[in-house]
């Protein structure tokens, strides 16, 4: 899957959502008073994969914790309880947090309450770590309802960090002496021999079924673990047993070469991801699916094909997956909606900032932003006029702005023409034009026919109609003009770069023109302002040299002047700054 595959899927999944495909959906959750979350700490789903990113020890985990225990049947207590080394408060305000889910597309949101106290009495015995449905409270600003039910949805949990093989449990964290723990997995390997080739293991003084199980993964799930790891299996075989004195799981696999091994050699990112599309193709439609990091083990492009298997799963069982995670791989390509960023205050506390793109999360967790998006301007104040804007709205950090002398046509026709041929740098450099160039041309590819894809003349004319000049091409030679098919594949590669990549100054206006629309110029150059009917692009740069002249005795400081006119005017509200944030923020979550 390709990443314009991907979006396809997530524009489906998002569609599925919005029509009410997702039944018993949790809507959101809200943290009144939870661990060292800020209360009312609220996080939203609006995508069906949800992703918490943040540093080590930011509540990310908790997080998950308390979703696994909203469903009916569930307690979180599994996870969070109560010990003489981390005790868990038991007077003041109580530990709580409530969520909203609907049933299906016809039905109101229902909140429900989830508050821990203790439970206990002369016949009973004391449970320190219940968590009790509680009615609504308004004071933590609940919809004002009846006592309802938990959500009834089936929950996969999958913690990669503790996803320990039986062999790894018995050679890693065993007691004994490493000659101990030799001798008894090779007395044992005979019975789990047997057990992988579903033969009797005749265990001495226990039935088999007591000792272990068996279970040959589908054709399907067999494929499913090869796309992501990469690798062409023919045959998975999981087997719970107690062989090693405690419960595990040991994993059998077989590649095409016909060459079969353990968990005892396989990497522990093997073994975590059979386990997870195991669970995944054996649950039921619209269950819960909590993964905490999952990228454990796992190369970048693993990373990668879990997320295309999760969202396809999404589509396919309408899942509602949540993942805690450090990865950007994981991240990269999903829609803001599902990013969850958890930061900390002064104060030690935890926060969660929504709807942030992918770069924006990493960079507050890495302090570091590779891969910068490039954005190429026409002249010196272009430049000053974005770089203010991407200050303003502190995103300077992940972008880079250069210019080019020799105007429009040389950075068009010179620079842009190879960039947009190279599908590496059309992902990373963007044009901000002068505005006064702007066509209007739309190019819609999906309306042309074969014959005008086919037609290098008709494609030329609608470059030209597109840039307002006619571009160059690179064929290779053939009959003296160069290759036809050529000219047009690269004609229509200028036309999605015009259309994803290419922007223009907000107002058809140069970037002069701009600076000078603003309170602070009105004010400080009335005088010179007033020499002047209208200021347009004609004019606007004798404005900008006579200003200069009025600040410095001369004309050498123009950039100076450039620079703190288009640093005030980016302080200053206005439709073109509008206009212009708004175009930023395009590129940036592109």
């Amino acid at each position: 899957m390709d990443y314009n595959q991907m979006q396809m899927t997530i524009e489906t999944i998002k569609r599925m959502k919005n029509s009410g495909v997702f039944i018993n959906y949790i809507e959101y959750i809200d943290f009144p008073f939870y661990k060292n979350l800020i209360p009312r700490t609220r996080i939203n789903f609006e995508f069906p994969m949800t992703v918490l990113i943040g540093k080590n020890g930011s509540g990310k985990s908790s997080t998950l914790h308390a979703l696994f225990g909203a469903p009916q049947g569930y307690t979180c207590s599994d996870f969070w309880f109560s010990t003489d080394v981390d005790p868990i408060a038991e007077s003041g305000d109580r530990n709580r947090y409530f969520y909203g889910y609907v049933e299906n597309k016809d039905s109101d949101i229902k909140e429900v309450m989830k508050l821990r106290m203790k439970r206990g009495s002369e016949t009973k015995k004391e449970d320190l770590d219940y968590w009790e449905t509680s009615r609504p409270l308004m004071k933590d600003g609940m919809l004002q309802s009846k006592r309802n039910s938990p959500v009834n949805k089936d929950v996969i949990y999958l913690d990669f960090r503790a996803e320990v093989s039986a062999f790894d449990k018995i050679f890693h964290f065993s007691k004994e002496n490493l000659d101990e723990r030799k001798n008894l997995l090779r007395q044992r390997s005979k019975y789990l021999k047997r057990l992988f080739n579903g033969e009797p293991m005749k265990f001495k003084g226990t039935q088999d079924n007591k000792v272990g199980n068996l279970e040959i993964l589908s054709e399907n799930t067999v494929k499913c673990i090869g796309k992501i790891l990469n690798k062409e299996y023919t045959d998975i075989r999981v087997a719970e047993h107690k062989l090693y004195r405690n419960m595990g799981t040991s994993v059998y696999m077989k590649n095409k070469y016909e060459m079969g091994y353990s968990e005892a050699n396989a990497g522990s990112g093997e073994i975590a991801v059979v386990q997870l599309v195991r669970r995944i193709e054996r649950a039921r439609d619209y269950s819960l699916v909590l993964l905490d990091e999952p990228e454990v083990s796992l190369h970048p492009g693993a990373q990668e094909n879990l997320k295309e298997y999760l969202l396809e799963a999404i589509k396919t069982k309408k899942l509602q997956v949540v993942i805690s995670t450090h990865s950007p791989t994981l991240i990269k390509g999903l829609p803001s909606s599902a990013i969850k960023l958890f930061k900390t205050n002064e104060y030690g506390k935890f926060y969660v900032q929504e709807n942030i793109n992918y770069e924006e999360a990493f960079f507050d967790i890495e302090n570091r932003v590779s891969n910068k998006k490039m954005i190429f301007c026409e002249d010196y104040a272009a430049q000053k006029l974005v770089e203010k804007v991407l200050m303003y709205i502190n995103k300077e950090q992940y972008f880079d702005v250069v210019y080019y002398h020799g105007g429009e046509k040389t950075l068009v026709n010179h620079y842009m023409t190879p960039i947009a041929l190279n599908r590496y740098l059309s992902q990373k450099i963007y044009l901000m034009l002068d505005g006064d160039m702007k066509t209007d041309y739309v190019f819609n590819e999906d309306v042309l026919t074969k014959n005008q894809i086919e037609d290098d003349k008709y494609l030329e004319r609608c470059v030209k109609n597109a840039y307002g000049m006619c571009l160059d091409t690179y064929p290779d030679s053939g009959n003296g003009n160069g290759r036809v098919d050529q000219k047009c594949e690269q004609y229509l590669s200028y036309l999605r770069y015009y259309k994803t990549n290419v922007f223009y100054l907000p107002g058809k206006m140069i970037p002069e023109e701009i600076i000078l629309k603003s309170n602070y110029v009105d004010k400080m150059y009335k005088e010179i302002l007033n020499q002047y009917r209208i200021i347009n692009a004609s004019n606007a740069k004798e404005v900008i040299r006579e200003i200069s002249e009025f600040d410095h005795g001369d004309g050498l400081h123009i950039n100076d002047t450039i620079s703190v006119l288009a640093n005030k005017w980016s302080q200053e509200e206005s439709i073109l700054k509008t206009e212009l944030i708004d175009m930023i923020n395009e590129i940036f979550n592109k």
